[in-house]
This record gives structure tokens, C-alpha cells and sequence, in this order.
């Protein structure tokens, strides 16, 4: 590890020290400029150290870094300057590329700042938005302060709509399985929080959000957001990819998973009955599902003009009509398979029965929306289709079947 320590800004016990995290691969084109700007930023009233940390990056970021930590301090040593600056930067050499959250907690550990600020390296999150993260965090010391683009005042700039859809599906998928609602944001990158609260607790998942986690097994940790516009990378190669998204799906099922332990109140045969039994209702709806696909099929093959004419059923059904009837007839099929079996739910009065299917219908397109956004986003990025098909349809599945559970049945999500 390399660095350009200032003892004299260090030894100001006065002084908040602050530790800015930003892990890197193949971050060349924006690492330079990137600090230049922090540094421009900084508050004058505390001393920072920027934890550059990389994953020994092919186009040698790392190397660029430690060269420009040199020339520095060479140039502070010539010009033999007694201006003490309120800065260090230093640089932590990874040998492979093992995930962006290792990343950030190797950089953490690397650090001695009382407070730790989080952000990625490609311009995405603004340098601007720093001092007021600084400000807020040390008002509120034992308080996590996020970056939000989802509050009042914050946006998204740059993203087609397909990857803002996905953004915002991933939130509420968090916000309302892992119960985080209080957070508008809590898949951000960009955050700042006392240097103990994330050495104190187990970091368990893989993959590119740590705060979900942190968040997850810190309930009680008040939080404030902080609007900003997050703007996408102009330059260098995004890192969202498959494995991104699988990463994402196995991190919100660990997750759930440590919230049933750590707030059981039952033994765990109990609890054990409790994760059957919701498997089991998911089993169901999927297979409720895969019934309502061959319902599908057989309504729109027998009501298609050649098949229809030749039985004497229907004729003049255009094909898209009778693939539309399908849809409404297996929907229809699905809603009471799933009231009666899926979620054992006995009562066929007008109203509520109603009320249920409208809301049915109402999440069936939401999920369809995912299902649609996913899979075209995957097989742009070069996922093979059968592999983009099934994973869109787990997934949206999935998401339909938790929001079911929750506003269509009203039961809990995790019961």
C-alpha cells in the first residue's frame, strides 16, 4: 500500500477524520480526475485520507495511482512546501478481481478515519455532494447518510428507461421483502457511516450492494438521504452484467434468510416449519403458473382459424385474438387456483373476490413489465436467450408472488 501521509494534519486531535473508499477495475480513463475533483472538494476543517482500492486492473489503474502519489510527493518534497494540506490519498493493490464488496471492506480496513464514505469511480456519484455527506455525518455520528436518487430533489441521468425500470424494480424488491421501506434507496453505492458500524458486523454477501446488507442488520441505525443526480459513466465500460443480477437474487435470499434467525422467537423446529411452508407456497404458485402456460396454449391453439374451423368451435378468430383469449382465460384460471390452493383462501363473496382479482390482474402486469425488461436487458448484453427467458420468468414470478402474498391476500410477505 502506497500512500502520501501528512503527519502534521494527522496529529490535530481536533480535527473529524474522514476515510473516502473507492473501489476500481479498469477505471483508468476517470481515476485521475476523479480525485482531482474530491480533492477540490474537500472541506478545509477536516483532515481525509481517498482509499483508492483496485483489483489489479489489466489498464493498469492501480499503477497510475501509485505513480501519481510519487510525483506528489515528490514535488511536495522539492518544493519544500509548509503548507500542510487537509489530504492523503493511498492506494491498495488487490491480485484479482474478487467483487466490488471485498473491495470495499478491504479499503475499510485500510482505513483511520473515524467515518468511512463510500463511492464509485466513475463519476456516477458527484465529488459536490461530498461535503454536505461529510457535514451530515458528523452532526449525526451514529446516523448512516445515503446518497439517495430517489428522494425529492434526486434523479437519474443517462440510463435508457429498460435499466431505470430494473433499478427501481431491485429497490422495491428490497424495500418491501427485506422490510427497509424507511430507505427510498437502499441499493446505493454512494454513503457515509461511522468506521465502527461496518467493522462490528458480518458482511456475508457477494455481488455490489453492501448498504442493503448494512442496512438489513442495522435496523435501529437512524438514516438520513441525501438527494443527488446520478449520472451515468461517460467514460469506460459499465460492470453490470449476469452475474450481477444472480449475485443480486442469492444476496436478497441470504438476507431474508438472516432476518428469520435473527428474529426468531420459536425454536427452530418452528422456524424450520415456517421456511417449509413458505417454499411450499411459492412451489404452488409456480406450478399454478405452469398450469395456467398449458391453459394458455391449448385455448389459443384450439381458437386459432385453422384448428377452430376444422372442430367447428369459432370461426374467424384471428390468431391474436384467440392468443388474447388465452391470456384472459388462464389469468382468470390462475387468480382462483392460487385464492383456493396457493394461499388457502376460502371466501368467494362478490366483493372481496373482486377486489382480489383486480388487484391480481393489476400485479400480473407489473410482473410482465419485469419479465419483458429483464429479458430484453439481458439478451442486449449478450445473455443467451434461454438462459435471459428462464431467469426473467423466475424472477418476475417471484416478484409476483411476494406482492400477491402481500396486497392481493394480504399475509405477510415472510410468514
Amino acid at each position: 500500500m502506497y500512500s502520501n501521509p501528512n503527519n502534521a494534519a494527522l496529529s490535530n486531535s481536533n480535527v473529524v477524520t474522514f476515510s473516502i473508499v473507492i473501489p476500481t477495475y479498469n477505471e483508468s480513463e476517470n481515476i485521475l480526475g476523479l480525485i482531482s475533483e474530491i480533492e477540490k472538494k474537500l472541506p478545509t476543517s477536516h483532515f481525509t485520507e481517498i482509499i483508492i482500492v483496485d483489483d489489479n486492473s489489466p489498464d493498469g489503474t492501480g499503477k497510475l495511482v501509485e505513480n501519481y502519489i510519487k510525483e506528489e510527493k515528490a514535488k511536495n518534497e522539492k518544493e519544500n512546501s509548509s503548507n500542510v494540506r487537509n489530504y492523503m490519498v493511498k492506494i491498495v493493490h488487490r491480485t484479482a478481481k474478487n467483487g466490488l464488496i471485498p473491495a470495499i471492506l478491504d479499503g475499510v480496513k485500510k482505513s483511520s478515519g473515524t467515518y468511512v464514505l463510500i463511492m464509485d469511480a466513475d463519476f456516477s456519484h458527484p465529488p459536490e455532494v461530498i461535503p454536505k455527506m461529510m457535514r451530515e455525518v458528523a452532526l449525526n455520528p451514529n446516523s448512516i447518510i445515503i446518497g439517495s436518487r430517489f428522494i425529492e430533489g434526486g434523479k437519474v441521468v443517462g440510463w435508457p428507461q429498460r435499466r431505470k425500470i430494473l433499478s427501481m424494480g431491485a429497490s422495491s424488491l428490497a424495500r418491501l421483502g427485506l422490510n427497509v421501506k424507511r430507505v427510498k434507496d437502499p441499493m446505493s453505492g454512494f454513503f457515509a457511516l461511522p468506521r465502527e458500524l461496518i467493522q462490528n458486523i458480518s458482511i456475508d454477501t457477494k455481488g455490489y450492494k453492501i448498504l442493503l446488507e448494512i442496512l438489513v442488520k442495522n435496523k435501529e441505525t437512524p438514516i438520513k438521504e441525501i438527494p443527488y443526480t446520478f449520472t451515468d459513466r461517460q467514460s469506460g465500460k459499465s460492470k453490470m452484467n449476469y452475474n450481477v443480477i444472480v449475485n443480486y437474487g442469492e444476496a436478497i435470499w441470504q438476507l431474508y434468510r438472516h432476518g428469520q434467525k435473527s428474529g426468531q422467537v420459536k425454536i427452530n423446529e418452528q422456524v424450520n416449519k415456517k421456511s417449509v411452508l413458505f417454499i411450499s407456497k411459492v412451489g404452488r404458485y409456480y406450478t399454478v403458473g405452469i398450469s395456467g402456460l398449458i391453459i394458455n396454449y391449448v385455448v389459443s391453439f384450439l381458437l386459432a382459424n385453422d384448428v377452430a374451423n376444422s372442430i367447428r368451435l369459432l370461426s374467424n378468430v384471428w390468431y391474436l385474438e384467440a392468443s388474447i383469449i388465452g391470456v384472459a382465460i388462464s389469468s382468470t384460471s390462475n387468480f382462483f387456483f392460487n385464492k383456493y390452493w396457493t394461499f388457502e383462501d376460502k371466501r368467494f363473496d362478490v366483493g372481496s373476490t373482486a377486489r382480489q382479482f383486480g388487484s391480481f390482474i393489476a400485479i400480473s402486469g407489473i410482473g410482465l413489465i419485469i419479465q419483458i425488461s429483464l429479458l430484453y436487458y439481458m439478451v442486449e448484453n449478450f445473455v443467451p436467450y434461454r438462459i435471459s427467458l428462464i431467469v426473467a420468468i423466475a424472477i418476475a414470478t417471484t416478484i409476483n408472488f411476494i406482492l400477491n402474498k402481500k396486497f392481493t391476500f394480504k399475509e405477510k410477505v415472510w410468514a
